[in-house]
């Protein structure tokens, strides 16, 4: 088994994986993919002080999503986000991580 076939197995895991809709910026189409969320905290450094804030993020395979673009909106558990950062590929390129908040 390949090591695309084994995170396409992890994505397909209802445990792990939540089902998601996919709607690129300015398209009325929709995708039904499967995400991983994530929400860690993110410190940033501001001056000599720290920045403590929640951050949503969401893993999707790039078979399935291809090119996410900042814009681009995702619905989850019936909460629609939208991506606010360019996107972050995975060293296989086979996992986009998007960061996102709630609109």
């Amino acid at each position: 088994m390949s090591f695309a076939d084994m995170m396409a197995a992890l994505f397909a895991d209802p445990i792990l994986s939540k089902a998601a809709l996919y709607q690129p910026k300015g398209s009325a189409d929709v995708l039904s993919i499967s995400v991983m969320a994530k929400q860690p905290d993110a410190v940033t450094g501001f001056g000599l002080g720290h920045i403590h804030t929640a951050t949503t993020l969401f893993d999707v395979q790039a078979k399935d999503v291809p090119q996410p673009q900042v814009g681009d909106r995702l619905t989850v558990d019936g909460i629609t986000y939208a991506i606010q950062s360019e996107p972050t590929a995975d060293l296989d390129r086979l996992i986009w991580t998007l960061n996102v908040v709630s609109v």
